[in-house]
């Protein structure tokens, strides 16, 4: 709870200094004293934007400081338009020292209904209503699930997106496969086999031209060679030669016929050089056509590719059996965690009807007996991480139907926060809720059970309540009167006499009116005597 509340230039407060104690505070002062600046002040600790323009006029800076039981919070507003926030002296950022305050402190105010207005609070509230294993074990057990069930889904997603990704970045990679196998591509190899024909087409040239040398030499098959014209005219010459010369003739003629024939099986097989040639042509062209589909010139650049295909494809082929896996077990974590939902959607419904009746009955008796308040569900058609509903408060008055927003009134939607608190858990009540003027539009018998209902709330938790109505303040433990002098507001806290005079104020708008403070004595009398 809140135990002392520091105040310097904000609103119309120079420098104060209030003291708050456990049950029932109530604030009180004439209109234009200063009660607003003490709401926006601790406004300001919960993380309320715009702090500059509750800065005093012609001051730098205006400061709130709030030590609670455990720890004490400070936020300070430059008229620059900085801010800095203090947790026992430790800066910390806004939004973390917002979130301590938030778990520590309530408001209730026209500038302070959120937590009303928003779905997921107002889901929460009705979650707090329902029975002890659903909070726990059936909402631990959901979330577990919902969250397993949400990675596999994510995981599902990543591993078809890059299957897609795969898919179509390759869309043309048996192609591209086909050609591999043909080119077999390796470093500095387009340039080898353009070497390999070139050395190939120069062999089977020449080899050509032996042949048709040798055929020249010898005829062929059909025709006398040259070989043979020449032995055929040394024929025509062996009778001009004596026997030795003819001989040495003849061996020459007979040698150089057995050179011709022996130099003829060396030349090789040309069909196997043309055919290698082809297969290394082929081989070329398949390697060519590789790099323009890749559109990668470089032979590197392209065995990185190739290796890069490979492995994608590889990881493609072997995701399939995991892309089945994750789908079954997706299927089966979000049908789990559907038939959960199915039972915390069945717990809220009629956690709904009960709190809808108690809410109902104390909205009687803070004077809005012509509204009704009821809860309407909307089924998500999914899942998220509170189930599969939403729950929206709705008002009904007279023929006007719609979001608590649309409906009522500040103070009505103060007062439904009210009801709602003395109708919810006590576990969900925070330390201190702070209510501007609550009682708004009431008067009489209306005012005064408005007051005994928030006489009940602070026997659960800290009330601090700022109010214009009498009957109400006088049901208060502790009261601080704030009053307004040359253009300054000042508080104090007040008992006795001051305190009679101050709620015969509130009655006729005069302290000394003897009627006024003789009902006054009444109010507190019926305080002190506990009716």
């Amino acid at each position: 709870m809140i135990e002392q509340l520091r105040i310097n230039n904000i609103g119309g407060i120079r420098e104060a200094s209030l003291s708050f104690s456990e049950g029932f505070n109530v604030i009180t002062g004439e209109s234009g004293a200063g009660k607003s600046s003490v709401v926006r002040a601790l406004e300001l600790l919960t993380g309320s934007r715009g702090g500059i323009k509750f800065i005093r006029a012609g001051e730098d800076k205006g400061t709130v400081e709030a030590k609670f039981t455990e720890q004490t919070i400070t936020r300070e507003i430059l008229s620059t338009g900085r801010s800095r926030a203090k947790v026992d002296n430790a800066s910390v950022g806004l939004s973390e020292c917002a979130k301590i305050v938030n778990s520590l402190v309530r408001i209730q105010s026209q500038f302070a209904q959120m937590e009303l207005l928003e779905p997921e609070r107002q889901l929460a509230m009705l979650d707090s209503c329902l029975p002890e294993k659903i909070r726990n074990e059936t909402f631990a057990e959901f979330r577990e699930i919902f969250d397993k069930a949400k990675t596999s889904t994510r995981e599902l997603r990543a591993i078809k997106k890059r299957r897609a990704e795969i898919e179509r970045k390759y869309a043309n990679a048996r192609e591209i496969f086909e050609l591999m196998k043909k080119a077999r591509p390796e470093a500095g190899l387009e340039m080898r086999l353009e070497n390999e024909i070139a050395d190939l087409t120069h062999k089977i040239s020449a080899g050509e031209r032996a042949k048709e040398s040798i055929d020249l030499l010898t005829g062929g098959l059909s025709e006398q060679g040259l070989i043979g014209n020449v032995e055929a005219c040394f024929e025509n010459l062996y009778d001009f030669m004596n026997d030795e010369e003819a001989d040495e003739v003849r061996l020459s003629a007979e040698k150089l016929h057995e050179a011709v024939k022996n130099l003829a099986g060396n030349f090789g097989d040309e069909e196997n050089d043309i055919n290698l040639r082809d297969d290394i042509e082929e081989r070329l062209g398949a390697l060519r056509k590789l790099k323009r589909l890749c559109n990668i010139p470089d032979e590197n650049e392209l065995l990185n590719y190739c290796d890069e295909i490979y492995s994608n494809l590889e990881w493609l082929e072997k995701s399939y059996v995991q892309l089945e896996e994750l789908s079954a077990r997706s299927l089966d974590e979000k049908k789990k965690a559907s038939v959960l939902a199915m039972e915390i959607r069945r717990a809220r419904h009629e956690a709904a009807e009960k709190l809808t009746l108690r809410v109902n009955s104390l909205l009687s008796e803070l004077a809005m007996q012509n509204i009704t308040f009821r809860i309407n569900f909307t089924d998500l058609n999914k899942l998220n991480q509170t189930g599969a509903d939403e729950a929206e408060f709705i008002l009904q008055d007279g023929t006007r139907s719609g979001r608590v927003e649309k409906i009522a009134s500040g103070g009505e939607l103060s007062r439904l926060l009210l009801a709602l608190q003395l109708s919810l858990p006590d576990e969900w009540l925070p330390p201190t809720i702070v209510f501007d003027e609550v009682e708004a539009g009431l008067g009489g018998r209306a005012a005064v059970l408005s007051g005994m209902q928030l006489k009940k709330l602070s026997r659960k938790c800290q009330v601090i309540l700022v109010t214009h109505e009498a009957s109400i303040a006088a049901l208060g433990d502790l009261h601080i009167l704030i009053q307004r002098s040359d253009g300054e507001s000042f508080m104090k806290r007040i008992d006795g006499e001051e305190r009679v005079k101050e709620i015969a104020r509130m009655l006729s708008g005069s302290p000394d009116m003897t009627e006024a403070r003789e009902h006054a004595k009444i109010l507190l009398g019926d305080i002190i005597s506990g009716k």
